[in-house]
């Protein structure tokens, strides 16, 4: 069942008691876990492993299928959800606020080509932008040091940049000495478990239509094993109206 028909289904659906609570029906259940999969880049089968289900228990639920209980809080916490998301009775919201929701959570989202943070040319391209927003989703405070001596490197190639035009990155020894040094800093945190992704985001402000934010996404491979392979992330466009220098979005 593809997103159009999962649709058509989910318009048909009876109307339910506003006084009653009901577990959310499993046609919703199915198009959040494929719109949470696809944010996540993830494939079916990444995410049956992360959950520990079977592929066809993952298909079965994108297909509006019935699944045990288990399952589906196996699959709602490999999502980032609380266990009983998909199956404890709630009392409806009613569109308007589900809709409200939506837009809320997912509505200012902008997705961003990132790739591995692994060459002289991604941190040039980071260092050359006018802000910088870390994307840390569920990475533990015990990582703050570590961030944070990216966060320095990168600061002090943006000053070193900054006044600069456009070389060779083989003209100048000492650049290439610090962009190994930062290349470093990104290796000890993917040896500690993180994966390390870099781009660049068009964030025009008023009066700067150029502005660009280098987007620093790190995240734990533990409970992101589909990241080393993404090549976007979502991006929250209000976090980059901001003044220069160092942002963070938990």
């Amino acid at each position: 069942m593809n997103a159009s028909e999962l649709l058509g289904k989910i318009k048909e659906l009876p109307n339910k008691p506003v006084d009653v609570p009901t577990p959310p029906a499993i046609e919703l259940v199915a198009m959040v876990v494929r719109w949470g999969r696809h944010l996540k880049q993830w494939k079916a089968a990444t995410l049956a492993d992360f959950a520990r289900v079977s592929l066809s228990t993952v298909e079965r639920v994108e297909r509006a299928e019935k699944v045990s209980v288990e399952a589906l809080d196996r699959i709602a916490q490999a999502l980032g959800h609380e266990p009983g998301a998909f199956t404890t009775p709630r009392l409806p919201i009613g569109p308007d606020k589900a809709a409200e929701h939506l837009v809320e959570r997912y509505g200012h989202l902008e997705p961003v080509a990132v790739s591995p943070m692994k060459t002289h040319k991604a941190i040039r391209d980071a260092a050359k932008c006018d802000a910088y927003l870390i994307h840390r989703p569920g990475v533990p405070d015990t990582y703050d040091d570590d961030i944070a001596n990216l966060g320095e490197w990168l600061d002090l190639a943006s000053f070193i940049l900054s006044d600069l035009d456009e070389e060779p990155l083989s003209s100048g020894r000492g650049r290439r000495q610090l962009y190994n040094d930062i290349l470093t800093a990104v290796s000890e945190l993917e040896r500690r478990g993180l994966t390390v992704l870099s781009g660049v985001m068009a964030a025009p402000q008023p009066g700067m239509p150029d502005w660009k934010v280098a987007i620093v996404s790190v995240t734990p491979r533990l409970t992101d094993p589909g990241a080393p392979k993404r090549r976007h992330v979502m991006v929250d466009r209000r976090a980059v109206a901001v003044t220069p220098g160092w942002l963070t979005d938990d």
